[in-house]
């Protein structure tokens, strides 16, 4: 009775080569009629869908830090930038994702924050990318000496009487707010790179629902 159900396990697990072969011929034959019935175009997509799947795409949301402000309302705000350019939440209309980092010029950290946003906004403005520096030092033109050596040249906001810190909650400099393009504070944190990723994974959401509309519209 052992050895009937061993060889029945094993011609269930198993098959053997004459077997394999006469079920690949078939299998080949389908799949050659799917790929000649398949237009070009789907078989790209169906890639592109499946560089997504491993993580060639944005991916998910970079984790956050702990802050009350996520998954909430931005605070509004408009102010002069250090260039005379009114910005603020919320943007334009063609405003898509809105960055912004509370910095200083004797931030250490922020020699490494400030220039990699620069390089995002560069890159991405043109996409409605929209990135503000929130400088905290008590001198306007401390603020813009800083920027410059820094190489910054998205606009920089002088918070001299510490409001927006104060508005946003930030204790600690660097800190950087992504804000989606309904208004909402969908990634706070210190990381420059998370930044950027948090802010590909926007526009790749506003991008995948071109109906949708900002907040800011």
């Amino acid at each position: 009775m052992l050895q009937a159900k061993a060889a029945s396990k094993r011609s269930s697990v198993g098959v053997g080569g004459g077997a394999r072969a006469a079920l690949a011929t078939p299998a080949r034959s389908a799949l050659s009629r799917l790929a000649s019935a398949v237009r070009p175009g789907a078989l790209a997509s169906a890639a592109a869908c499946a560089a997504l799947a491993l993580g060639c795409g944005p991916g998910a949301m970079p984790a956050s830090v702990r802050h009350p402000l996520v998954g909430g309302a931005a605070p509004e705000f408009h102010a002069e930038s250090t260039a005379a350019v009114t910005v603020g939440v919320p943007g334009t209309r063609r405003t898509r994702v809105t960055v912004i980092d509370f910095w200083a010029s004797w931030c250490a950290s922020c020699s490494r924050t400030m220039p990699a946003l620069d390089r995002l906004w560069r890159d991405r403005k043109a996409d409605g990318v929209a990135v503000i520096g929130v400088n905290v030092d008590a001198s306007e033109t401390a603020a813009e000496a800083a920027a410059y050596e820094l190489g910054a040249t998205f606009p920089i906001v002088a918070d001299l009487d510490q409001r927006l810190t104060g508005t946003y909650g930030v204790a600690q400099v660097p800190l950087t707010f992504v804000v989606d393009g309904a208004g909402t504070v969908r990634w706070v944190g210190r990381d420059p790179a998370s930044a950027r990723r948090a802010v590909e994974v926007l526009l790749s959401e506003r991008s995948s629902n071109p109906r949708a509309r900002s907040a800011f519209e």
